[in-house]
């Protein structure tokens, strides 16, 4: 065994001659196997999403697009799978420390301690778990349509249906069902100016003068590959209004929450 090989093995088993038997790394992981189209979460808010994969062993890479949160965080390039692993290894091994807690024993003569109450969970729309159906909300996108929250619904399931294509890592086809959806005061995109730095809109995405209806949402994005369906929850914050052509749209006004459910 080479030096290299030893340093990235796992300590298995200790004989009775006080010897080492150790394995590497890569076998033990051999059982993972990283697939177009998954997403995979390195930490730090940061997630890589798998485009392809070649090569086997030590010489094993995959080439990945990362992102913070659901924003692009750099080109695609090509990783040695040994850090993707080792990344989703610590990941585990933090999730695993934050849940240890050391059990509370009662004292002689005194009752247990009363379990927590249950931590209340939100519904999903139509659903009593957290599957969503892979159709386009029912909504009205025209120009003339009124300002509702079917409206807003259906234009961010838009935002996130446009990548659906099932060319290379694109998905087959996605749903994205709605936990909780609140429309806030509307207000005017008016233009205030700074003495320091001049003028400036309210949202610099939306025209002068538009209406703007604030919204936050927190929603379940499923995507459908040819093996698999991927799920994340995501919490975010919205800006709906209607562009320079008169068309509505709902572009993302904060940081996205995001946790990975498959």
């Amino acid at each position: 065994m080479t030096k290299q090989t030893f340093t990235l093995c796992l300590i298995a088993t200790v004989t009775l001659l006080g010897g080492l038997r150790c394995q590497p790394l890569h076998a033990q992981s051999q059982a993972r196997t990283y697939r177009p189209g998954e997403l995979v979460a390195t930490g730090g808010g940061i997630s890589a999403k798998i485009l392809q994969c070649r090569g086997t062993g030590e010489n094993e890479e995959c080439e990945v697009q990362y992102y913070r949160g659901e924003a692009l965080e750099s080109t695609p390039r090509w990783e040695n799978t040994l850090f993707l692993r080792n990344a989703e290894e610590r990941i585990r091994n933090e999730q695993k420390q934050q849940t240890e807690v050391e059990p509370v024993t009662a004292e002689p003569g005194k009752p247990e301690p009363a379990a927590p109450p249950p931590a209340k969970t939100l519904a999903v729309e139509g659903e009593p778990n957290l599957n969503c159906a892979l159709v386009a909300p029912v909504g009205d996108t025209a120009k003339t349509a009124k300002p509702s929250a079917q409206l807003f619904k259906r234009k961010i399931y838009d935002n996130y249906h446009v990548i659906v294509n099932g060319t290379n890592s694109a998905p087959l086809n996605l749903g994205v069902t709605f936990l909780s959806f609140q429309v806030g005061q509307s207000f005017t995109n008016v233009v205030r100016v700074d003495p320091a730095t001049g003028a400036h809109r309210l949202n610099d995405a939306a025209p002068v003068n538009a209406t703007i209806f604030p919204i936050r949402s927190e929603h379940i994005v499923c995507e459908q590959y040819r093996d698999r369906t991927l799920r994340r929850r995501v919490a975010n914050k919205y800006a709906c209004f209607k562009n320079r052509d008169g068309e509505w749209m709902c572009g993302a006004d904060g940081i996205p929450r995001i946790t990975e459910l498959d």
